[in-house]
């Protein structure tokens, strides 16, 4: 089978992740090719090693030139000759849906809501994909939630099949130390993933417990991003950072090395989060998580004291202490339930081959061949 993957970008992020398994855990009879709408980015390398080909259209972040994309991708089409394309993230699900494409287009769902945050542009895109949501032969939810459920039906999407939910890579071991005294956050720079909450939830707790410190990866997540530091101002957190006790260390491509550092992964989102990846990680590494209840995210926590209400600064805060307080041991007993959950949950196999049993199916069924 020929498999044609489109992705607005290449930059780190959980459906560029995604991608990223499912070229290199494809099958061994299959053919694949990832097309980029816009240039490398910053997991082009962890892309390029997982399908060895992938094009990029090179197309600015800013352009609205949709039409010269379709063109492009119409050429693409062309040359590799698909079986399948399969389509991720709003603005590559347009301009596949606009290229009138005779195999079957599928689409999967990343995020199950917006807010007020989230750029005007991108929710029209999304409205647009909706009604043309019947040029997908399959739209694939990443989550099984009822804020998903509700999100494809507001949006009128049609075809909509089972969810696949998202796994990770299992390493051999788990990286947990149960000595670590680190809060860990693995998340791009954008109101979405509430740093305001974090921030602020930590700097309540952070006199109570002297020995820990937070840790903030992510594209964006930097000392010198004006953002940034108006959120730390906001919590009253600056002189932690100037103490050393939250760190803002940036981008990593290598979420497992900054796993193994932690004691837990705080996942603080406020809204649109499915089953984000870093999740399923930190439970390969046997690193607990401590999280938002939306979407699928609860499924990543074995003691029920470690989900909270998203956007709830004194809740996180309160299950940041209750953490902290834990005894080695304790922390030990979640570190070995998460790693039993990854071992029978989030297989990368499970994931590639729910992925290919749709996209086999659709060409099974495909007249136009």
């Amino acid at each position: 089978m020929r498999i044609l993957y489109v992705v607005t970008d290449a930059d780190i992020g959980g459906a560029e992740r995604l991608l990223a398994l499912l070229g290199k855990h494809r099958h061994s009879e299959d053919t694949v090719r990832l097309v980029v709408l816009m240039s490398r980015g910053t997991l082009s390398d962890e892309l390029e090693r997982s399908f060895g080909d992938v094009v990029y259209l090179d197309t600015p972040p800013s352009s609205r030139n949709v039409f010269k994309m379709v063109g492009q991708l119409r050429a693409q089409i062309r040359q590799f000759r698909p079986d399948v394309v399969s389509s991720h993230l709003f603005h590559a699900d347009l301009v596949s849906a606009l290229s009138f494409c005779k195999m079957p287009l599928t689409t999967t769902v990343h995020t199950h809501g917006f807010g007020e945050s989230d750029h005007p542009l991108t929710k029209l895109i999304a409205r647009a994909v909706g009604l043309l949501s019947f040029r997908f032969a399959s739209v694939i939810p990443s989550s099984d939630s009822a804020e998903m459920r509700r999100f494809v039906a507001q949006l009128g999407f049609k075809r909509v099949s089972a969810p696949i939910l998202n796994g990770s890579e299992l390493p051999a071991e788990p990286g947990f130390s149960p000595r670590s005294r680190a809060f860990l956050s693995i998340a791009r720079n954008h109101p979405v993933k509430g740093h305001d909450v974090l921030f602020g939830a930590f700097a309540d707790v952070a006199d109570e417990v002297p020995d820990w410190e937070l840790r903030a990866y992510g594209p964006g997540v930097t000392e010198d991003d004006p953002r940034m530091r108006e959120l730390l101002r906001a919590a009253a957190a600056e002189e932690l950072v100037e103490a050393g006790r939250i760190r803002l260390l940036g981008p990593t491509s290598e979420p497992d090395e900054a796993l193994r550092g932690g004691a837990a992964l705080v996942i603080s989102s406020l809204y649109g989060e499915t089953s984000p990846l870093v999740g399923s990680e930190a439970a390969g590494q046997g690193v607990p998580v401590i999280t938002s209840n939306i979407g699928n995210c609860a499924a990543f926590v074995d003691d029920p004291r470690f989900a909270v209400p998203a956007g709830d600064r004194q809740a996180l805060a309160a299950a940041l202490r209750e953490y902290a307080r834990l005894s080695d041991e304790e922390r030990m007993h979640l570190s070995g339930e998460a790693r039993k959950r990854a071992e029978r949950d989030y297989s990368p196999a499970r994931v590639s081959d729910s992925y290919r049993r749709v996209f086999a199916g659709l060409v099974a069924k495909d007249t136009s061949r």
